[in-house]
C-alpha cells in the first residue's frame, strides 16, 4: 500500500467512525417533518382594522408573536412563514391537540384590569323534566326560568344603553353566565413583565403576574381605590374573575384564578408573556395530518430507497466487478454521512427529503461511473493500471465538480425561496452532493488504490 493511500484510509476510517457515532442508534435522533410525523397545518389570514391597520410592520410583529407563543408551547421544529401579502402558514409537527394549538396561536390575549360598575344576576340552570314529579311542576319551573332569563336580558340591555353614552365603559360576559358593566381600565397586559402558571390556595390552576414599575404603580393605585370593591380581570373581553379587593396590593404582583385546567392556565401564561396579536387573524385552513399517514410515508419512502439502492448495487457489481464493489462501499459511506449530517444539523426530515436521499444514491454512483469510464480510456491508451487510476480520477474530477456545484446552486435557490418540505429536500440534496463528492474522490480512490496495488495483474 502506498503511503498516500494509507493516509487516505486513516482519514476515511476517522470520518466513518465519527459519522457512525453521531448516527447510531438512529431511533429517535432524526427529527421528522409534518408529513412524516403528523401534526397540524394552519393557514391564517391577517385582517386589519381602523385601530390596527395591516402593514408590513404589523405582519412582521405578528410573525414574532406567533413564533414566541409556539416556541414557548414546546413544539419541535415548527414552521411559521408568510404566504403572499397577508397570509401566514403554520406547520406544527407532532401536535396531539390541534384545537389547543389553534387556540394558542389564534387568540388575541388582551389582558385588562377594569373597574366594576355593575353586575347582572346569573341566569339559573334550565329546568330538566326528569327533576319534576309532574308536567305542571315542570311547566311552572320553565315559566320561572324564562322570567329570570328575561330579567337578566333586560338588565344587560340597560347596561348596553349606558355604554352608548360613555365610550370608556364596556359590557363583558363572564364564564359563569353573568354580565358586568365595566368602567375605566386601571392597568393592561402591556405592563406585564412575567406570567407563570402556579396553583392557588385551593390547589386550582392559576396564573401569577408581575408588572413593570409603571404597571405596579397603577395596580397599587387601583387596589387602594377599590378596597371592599370588585376589580374585574378581563381577557379578550371575557371576565375571567372579579375578586373583591381586601387590601391594598403593592409590589406589582397579582394572580388570575378561574375555572381552567393546568394546560389552559399554561396556554394563558404563554399568550400573556408573548403579548397580544398586533392584528386580527382568521383561520382559513386547519388541516390535520395523522401519524398513521406519516408512518405509511416513511414505510413507502424507505422501501423505495432500499429497492433503488439494491438495484444500483447489483448493477455496479455485474457491470464493473471489483470496481463496482468499491463503488458500493463508497455509496454506503455516502448514505451514512447524509444521515449523520441530518442529525448533527438538527434538520427536519420530510418526505421530499427522503426523495433527496434516494437521489443521492444516483449522484454518488454517477460520479463513480464517470471515473471508471475515464480510467478505462486511459488504460486502453497504454498506461499502467496505477497510472490509469491516477489519470482517471484527476481528469474526471473537473466534470464531477462542475455538475455537483451546479446542483448545489440549485439546492441553495430551493432553500432560499422554498418552504417546509421543499427546504427539507434542499438540505438533504446539499448534504448528499457534498457526501457523494467526498466518497467519489476520497473513499473510492482509497479503496481502488488498496485493491489494485494488491493485484499485480489487475485489469479493467
Amino acid at each position: 500500500m502506498l503511503k498516500r493511500d494509507r493516509w487516505r484510509l486513516i482519514v476515511v476510517a476517522a470520518v466513518v467512525l465519527i459519522a457512525a457515532a453521531v448516527a447510531f442508534p438512529i431511533k429517535g435522533k432524526v427529527r421528522l417533518g409534518l408529513d412524516l410525523r403528523g401534526g397540524v397545518h394552519i393557514i391564517l389570514q391577517a385582517k386589519g382594522t381602523p385601530e390596527s391597520p395591516l402593514t408590513a410592520d404589523s405582519l412582521e410583529r405578528l410573525l414574532v408573536v406567533l413564533r414566541s407563543r409556539i416556541d414557548q408551547y414546546g413544539i419541535a421544529e415548527p414552521l411559521i412563514q408568510r404566504e403572499g401579502e397577508d397570509r401566514i402558514a403554520v406547520d406544527l409537527p407532532g401536535v396531539e391537540d390541534p384545537e389547543a394549538a389553534l387556540d394558542l396561536i389564534g387568540r388575541t390575549a388582551v389582558l385588562q384590569f377594569r373597574q366594576v360598575l355593575g353586575e347582572s344576576p346569573r341566569v339559573p340552570a334550565e329546568p330538566i323534566r326528569s327533576n319534576y314529579d309532574s308536567d305542571d311542576q315542570f311547566k311552572a319551573a320553565e315559566e320561572r326560568w324564562n322570567a329570570a332569563k328575561n330579567e337578566v336580558e333586560e338588565y344587560v340591555k340597560q347596561m348596553e344603553e349606558a355604554v352608548k353614552t360613555n365610550p370608556d365603559m364596556l359590557v363583558a360576559k363572564s364564564e359563569n353566565g353573568s354580565a358586568y358593566l365595566l368602567g375605566k381600565m386601571y392597568v393592561g397586559g402591556g405592563d406585564l413583565t412575567k406570567a407563570e402558571t402556579n396553583f392557588d390556595q385551593f390547589g386550582k390552576a392559576a396564573v401569577s403576574l408581575k408588572f413593570n414599575p409603571e404597571g405596579a404603580k397603577l395596580f397599587d393605585e387601583a387596589t387602594a381605590a377599590n378596597i371592599q370593591k370588585q376589580i374585574a380581570i378581563v381577557l379578550d373581553n371575557v371576565v375571567i374573575s372579579a375578586p373583591v379587593v381586601q387590601q391594598r396590593i403593592s409590589g406589582g404582583e397579582a394572580q388570575i384564578t378561574g375555572s381552567f385546567t393546568t394546560a389552559e392556565a399554561n396556554r394563558l401564561a404563554i399568550m400573556l408573556r408573548a403579548g397580544a396579536l398586533p392584528v386580527e387573524v382568521e383561520v382559513l385552513e386547519n388541516r390535520s395530518v395523522g401519524p398513521s399517514l406519516g408512518a405509511d410515508s416513511i414505510h413507502d419512502g424507505v422501501k423505495s430507497g432500499l429497492i433503488g439502492a439494491a438495484l444500483v448495487v447489483a448493477f455496479m457489481i455485474v457491470y464493473y466487478g471489483m470496481l463496482g464493489i468499491a463503488a458500493d462501499i463508497a455509496l454506503a459511506v455516502a448514505m451514512l454521512l447524509v444521515v449523520a449530517a441530518i442529525i448533527a444539523l438538527k434538520s427536519t426530515l420530510t418526505l421530499p427529503g427522503i426523495g433527496g436521499m434516494v437521489l443521492t444514491i444516483g449522484m454518488a454512483v454517477d460520479g463513480n461511473i464517470l471515473i471508471y469510464e475515464r480510467m478505462k480510456e486511459e488504460f486502453r491508451s497504454g498506461k499502467t493500471i496505477m497510472a490509469a487510476l491516477d489519470a482517471g480520477f484527476r481528469k474526471a474530477l473537473v466534470v464531477i465538480l462542475d455538475s455537483n456545484i451546479t446542483t448545489l446552486i440549485a439546492a441553495a435557490i430551493l432553500f432560499y425561496f422554498g418552504s417546509g418540505p421543499i427546504r427539507g429536500f434542499a438540505v438533504t440534496l446539499s448534504v448528499g452532493v457534498v457526501a457523494s463528492v467526498f466518497c467519489n474522490t476520497v473513499v473510492t480512490r482509497t479503496l481502488l488504490g488498496i485493491m489494485l496495488s494488491a493485484r499485480k495483474n489487475a485489469t479493467f
